[in-house]
């Protein structure tokens, strides 16, 4: 059955356009009065093609063209067949047949049924499975991160340890030099004093090269008769002149 195209309905009062498409008369009225401001001037719904809606006045248009001139919106009579239906089969062959044939598609439906569940269950198994991986794939990168960060620790600390048992540090007592020992005097500390005897000091480190000073014997210094000048003896190391400065024996010229 034709249908109009504005409220898809089946048509009800049939009306055409110039164009000739057909719709409701109501409906092509309703959208005619919604268009503002008024006009004269419209399109079809379907194709857009210009129609006029002004009204000729019969009495001015001539007898002999009167028949050609026609409204914009014509009302139409259509007349249409509604189809009859189907004869339903008579024979009971056919029936049969059909019975048949409605049971077999009941039993594959049924066995379709069956296989969708199975394959449902598959399905929900292997997802619920992935989600299991996943999280545990998780738990084990979280491990993973917090065993190589004990590892570096443990790494540095071993390090260091081995450098420490490689390279000792020094705790031996340092040997005091005799300016060390001369400069000591002056400021109180826990370092044996200097000796009148000797600038080395009574440590046990100054002790051997204080005996073996004084074993060996002072050289005198010999006298030339010639009439070359004198040589003065040579004058203290620095080390002595100290250290005899300290103990008062010396005085600075």
């Amino acid at each position: 059955m034709p249908t109009c195209i504005v409220c898809l309905d089946t048509l009800k009062d049939p009306a055409a356009l110039p164009c000739g498409h057909v719709f409701c008369h109501e409906c092509i009225v309703r959208v005619i009065r919604t268009i503002t401001p008024y006009t004269n001037q419209h399109f079809c719904p379907t194709c857009k093609h210009p129609y006029n809606i002004a009204q000729v006045d019969p009495a001015l248009v001539p007898h002999h063209l009167r028949p050609h001139v026609s409204p914009s919106v014509r009302k139409l009579h259509l007349e249409y067949n509604i189809p009859s239906t189907m004869k339903s089969p008579s024979s009971s062959s056919e029936c049969e047949m059909l019975r048949a044939e409605n049971a077999s598609l009941k039993t594959c439906c049924f066995v379709w049924r069956k296989r969708a569940a199975v394959h449902a269950a598959a399905t929900l198994g292997l997802v619920g499975l992935a989600r299991l991986a996943r999280d545990h794939a998780i738990k084990m990168k979280q491990e993973r991160d917090e065993i190589r960060t004990r590892y570096n620790a443990l790494k540095i600390r071993y390090e260091e340890e081995m450098l420490i048992s490689t390279f000792p540090p020094d705790r031996s007592p340092r040997p005091i030099c005799p300016l060390t020992s001369a400069i000591s005097l002056l400021i109180p500390s826990a370092v044996p004093p200097v000796s009148d005897d000797s600038y080395y000091s009574d440590c046990p480190d100054c002790q051997p090269m204080k005996r073996k000073r004084e074993k060996s014997p002072e050289r005198s210094c010999k006298r030339s008769n010639s009439t070359s000048p004198t040589i003065s003896p040579l004058a203290p190391s620095a080390e002595v002149a100290v250290a005899k400065y300290l103990q008062g024996s010396l005085t600075l010229q």
